[in-house]
């Protein structure tokens, strides 16, 4: 299983205590752990204090495998950021057709009432003709 980690403690035994914080679960998908647990490893022991890990544990809890997660982070952080303004973008383009369809309705109804208008002027006129004759 794999863990977002903080190293903790050093010992001068040449061990580092690991503040796991996340686990990713099935999907890839990161949820946070509800009471951070601790482990101890000699993998991280190189690590400064305060430096972030992903840590794959093995299912007695061992460290099988510790690697800087700087990197990996800007990665998830940069294609989130990629998804969010695909998303921006398709929700701005959804706004634009809706607009544009709101602009033609608006148009066509302004062409109703014009041409309602203009036959309302003509039944005025023949009124008119007709009161006069």
């Amino acid at each position: 299983m794999l863990y977002l980690a903080r190293v903790d403690k050093k010992s001068l035994f040449g061990q580092a205590e690991l503040q796991l914080l996340a686990q990713q679960a099935e999907g890839g998908v990161w949820a946070p752990l509800r009471q951070p647990e601790r482990v101890t490893s000699k993998e991280a022991a190189s690590y400064n204090v305060g430096v972030l890990l992903l840590v794959e544990l093995a299912e007695n809890r061992q460290v099988q495998r510790v690697e800087e997660a700087a990197m990996k982070l800007v990665e998830m952080l940069h294609s989130l950021s990629q998804a969010r303004s695909l998303a921006d973008l398709a929700e701005i383009e959804s706004w634009r057709q809706s607009l544009t369809r709101q602009s033609q309705e608006l148009s066509r109804r302004e062409a109703e009432m014009a041409a309602l208008q203009e036959q309302l002027q003509q039944w005025e006129a023949r009124l008119r003709e007709k009161l006069s004759s």
